[in-house]
């Protein structure tokens, strides 16, 4: 493994189930881009956590990806975004406990 630009290879996923290395360079391949829209979306403090949370998600779900249903990238963002509604309603709820 020289080159990270098979990570974005949606068969990286499945390899990494028995060579956890791959995942790691998924993780290198796509972590500044998801930890933009996180920062975007929730500002930075929050989005270090979501992005941990997100690839944190995806390793242990990574058995069930389905590249014919979607790129890495896009599963990413999924996630991602699934992550950032969570924590939008957590603060929602905070604030109207108040």
């Amino acid at each position: 493994m020289t080159s990270i630009s098979w990570a974005v290879n949606p068969e990286a996923v499945p390899r990494s189930l028995d060579e956890a290395e791959w995942f790691s360079a998924i993780f290198d391949a796509h972590f500044a881009e998801i930890h933009r829209y996180a920062a975007q979306r929730l500002g930075d403090d929050v989005a270090e956590d979501i992005v941990a949370e997100t690839f944190l998600t995806a390793f242990r779900k990574r058995s069930r990806y389905d590249p014919s249903r979607a790129g890495v990238r896009a599963w990413l963002y999924g996630i991602a975004t699934n992550l950032i509604g969570r924590q939008r309603r957590v603060e929602v709820r905070a604030l109207r406990a108040l």
